[in-house]
């Protein structure tokens, strides 16, 4: 009965899987519907637009800023701009808007960054009318030129009509932004409360003063503090990148776990379908924006998502090492991985939580899916894959061990079924050493990799003080133009062009039979960018402007982000030193904070070694490096923690140390390759736009599988040493 409700069941539920997938690819992937497309993937333009001070220095209000929120909001609805996002930051005095899939992004950030003040002034250059007085603003066809036509509200109409009486054969300017429109001479009083601005080039550009005149003037100047700009098509070649680069992370860790685990390999491999459900569906359900560092948080957490099924495996196959029924085995090696998988991705999400909070926008999209990707990993590698074996083992108690990649008869011959073999945690430590195809003794040979670890560092910091860190406009400010031009191209024509404009700066082709071209140069203000392009296009020759990506990042923007960069690691590291510190000890806490600053250092140094760009994406690599690096770390302290108490009088800590790291290695090993195969399917095939970030990622994950292995548990012993003094020749035992 009991073998027929866990087939029932389990087959009620892959149809249940099934079917969700089918009805999810519609809903998920509509183009309106769907999870939204952030800009780097639609195309589109990121403004950040900072309010300054006018002229007589008042300060600038909250109300100002709300004020410019709604006139700006108002203005995109008049464009006609779908699917905006507009945020006012009060504190700062900012207005941020993201505009996906906007066809002009130029005539876009124009038309909001402008003040549009209008006034008529009389002969004698006072103001008379304000923009207040107007009720309505539209566009038409003139005698000789397209106009805006003005309807003035009753109590414009009453002014307009008194100072055009007055004023009979003199002229009345008309200014937007104190700027002269047109100085007309008046023929006659006009009291229907109408009147028109000539002299527009075409409809379109009538239209967009309409627009301006129609939602009022801002209460504030406002200059761009930073803007970025990405064409459709590179959106849309990113976001292919993107997905062929997950497709490739996928299909190898399905194969990875298949091989390695057979049937529960098979189960996590369903598990890992559900995660992406729903962590897809969490992103529509929360109206989060989809970005492409979003994607690179997505494919991180499923190779994360697989660690923890490995974790949990391993474990079973200790359980069934000692000779425990399966039942028994999946029981127990789920209750007693739990812990050792919850203290492993609580710390992630404290570095998930800072960039969060403390991260730029496409920042936050990466935090937002890693979140996600951590909570939905947690329940379906605990609860879900638990749920799936718990069915599978009752259907068949008695199946061959070999399914769960168990073979007992060949475990240790001449050992007794039940007696503990070398992998599992109360093997002796000769039991692990004589099961190792290879061994050698890490602890004892601790000062070796301290001395490799110290080399690391010293070239790390050495580069960093002689040749700094080739910051990217993220941090330093400035405009960068990412572009391609229709034929083959030199530097020294651009340079050529560059300088015609009173302009420098670094130039560098990213191949593409030389016709990509990346420009580096102060920020750049619309006329002087706009001037810039055209002498590129005249002097070098065309470029697709569809595929141009533009970063302009003011340096109070590069400030901000370099001070939240040191902020977020010191917040991350608190966090984790606490929180280790609480659920293991203080020195495990102090072992492994100091193992993950040699990840930090190690991987800024390289950057610095070989000239790599930093940009935004990199804290959070270093970020999230914080946070994976401690994952194997706590994983292996977990194994240190409850071998301790099995310490009988006499034994050596060192020794314990040094089997609990050999009882993980492999573990580690195995969890370490889930991460690079999605780092490294989006290093290779995710595009340019993600290759710092994985390049960094990559770096981070080989140098914190070292440190937790290497380094940690060594650091944790020297600490141990110095806390107890030695008794009887060994090295102190001490207590848990």
């Amino acid at each position: 009965m009991m073998k027929r409700g866990s087939i029932l069941k389990l087959t009620a539920t892959l149809l249940l899987i099934a079917i969700t997938v089918v009805f999810s690819i519609q809903p998920l992937t509509d183009s309106e519907r769907g999870i939204s497309l952030g800009l780097d993937l639609r195309g589109g333009v990121h403004l950040v637009l900072q309010a300054e001070p006018g002229p007589d220095g008042a300060a600038i209000t909250a109300d100002d800023v709300e004020k410019a929120k709604s006139i700006i909001d108002k203005r995109i609805n008049e464009m006609g701009l779908s699917e905006p996002v507009i945020q006012a930051d009060l504190d700062k005095k900012r207005v941020i808007v993201d505009l996906a899939g906007v066809q002009d992004p130029d005539k876009a950030v124009e038309a909001l960054k402008t003040t549009a003040k209008l006034t008529f002034k009389d002969a004698q250059g006072n103001v008379v009318i304000e923009g207040g007085d107007l009720k309505d603003a539209r566009a038409g066809q003139g005698q000789s030129s397209y106009v805006v036509h003005l309807t003035f509200s009753p109590e414009g109409t009453k002014k307009f009509a008194d100072v055009t009486s007055r004023s009979i054969g003199q002229q009345i300017g008309i200014y937007l932004d104190d700027q002269l429109l047109q100085n007309p001479v008046v023929q006659s009083a006009i009291t229907n409360g109408q009147a028109e601005i000539t002299g527009y080039a075409s409809l379109d550009e009538a239209a967009q003063y309409a627009v301006l005149l129609r939602s009022g003037a801002l209460p504030v100047s406002l200059s761009i503090a930073e803007k970025r700009t990405v064409g459709a098509s590179l959106g849309v070649d990113s976001l292919n990148k993107s997905i062929n680069a997950g497709i490739v992370a996928l299909v190898f860790i399905l194969l990875f776990m298949l091989v390695l685990y057979r049937l529960p390999g098979l189960v996590a491999n369903i598990s890992l379908i559900v995660f992406t459900l729903i962590v897809l569906w969490a992103l529509k359900g929360f109206g989060a924006v989809l970005t492409l560092p979003g994607i690179a948080g997505i494919l991180l957490s499923i190779g994360m998502a697989v660690d923890l099924n490995i974790i949990i495996y391993e474990r079973i196959k200790e359980e069934l090492r000692l000779g425990k029924s399966l039942r028994a085995s999946v029981e127990a090696g789920f209750s007693r991985a739990f812990l050792t998988v919850f203290d492993s991705n609580i710390t992630t999400l404290f570095a998930a939580a800072t960039l969060f909070f403390l991260g730029t926008s496409s920042i936050k999209g990466f935090a937002i899916t890693l979140g996600i990707g951590i909570f939905a990993s947690l329940f379906t590698a605990v609860t879900f894959t638990r749920m799936l074996l718990r069915w599978i083992v009752g259907i068949n108690p008695r199946m061959n061990t070999a399914w769960f990649g168990v073979k007992r008869e060949n475990d240790v011959p001449g050992k007794k079924t039940g007696e503990a073999t070398p992998a599992t945690q109360a093997a002796t430590y000769e039991d692990v050493k004589a099961s190792m195809p290879f061994y050698f003794n890490v602890v004892k040979r601790r000062y070796i990799w301290f001395a490799l670890s110290l080399i690391m560092i010293v070239v790390s910091i050495g580069s960093l003080f002689t040749q700094k860190l080739n910051l990217g406009v993220d941090f330093i400010g400035g405009t960068m133009l990412d572009m391609k031009f229709s034929q083959q191209v030199t530097q020294e024509k651009i340079t050529q062009a560059m300088e015609s404009v009173g302009l420098e700066g670094p130039v560098v082709q990213l191949s593409d039979n030389d016709t990509a071209v990346l420009i580096r140069t102060t920020a750049l203000e619309e006329d002087k960018r706009n001037e810039l392009l055209t002498a590129l296009q005249t002097q070098v020759g065309d470029f697709d402007r569809e595929s141009l990506k533009e970063d302009k990042v003011g340096p109070s923007i590069g400030q901000e982000l370099t001070r939240n960069a040191f902020l977020s690691l010191a917040i991350a590291a608190v966090l984790m030193l606490i929180y280790i510190g609480f659920r293991f000890q203080f020195a495990y806490a102090v072992s492994g904070i100091l193992a993950l600053l040699h990840d930090v250092i190690i991987t800024v140094g390289i950057f610095s070694l070989f000239q790599w760009e930093i940009d935004a994406t990199f804290v959070a690599a270093i970020l999230t490096i914080f946070g994976y690096s401690i994952n194997d770390t706590v994983v292996i302290f977990d194994r240190i923690r409850e071998n301790e108490p099995r310490l009988k009088r006499g034994d050596s800590y060192e020794d314990m140390v040094d089997k609990s790291v050999w009882q993980m290695m492999g573990r580690s090993i195995k969890t370490v390759l889930t991460v690079l195969i999605s780092l490294l399917a989006l290093y290779i095939l995710g595009g340019e736009s993600t290759q710092g970030f994985a390049l960094a990622m990559l770096i981070g994950v080989i140098a914190g599988a070292y440190s937790s292995v290497f380094n940690a548990s060594q650091i944790l012993v020297e600490i141990k040493n110095r806390m107890k003094p030695k008794r009887g020749g060994k090295a102190a035992r001490t207590k848990a």
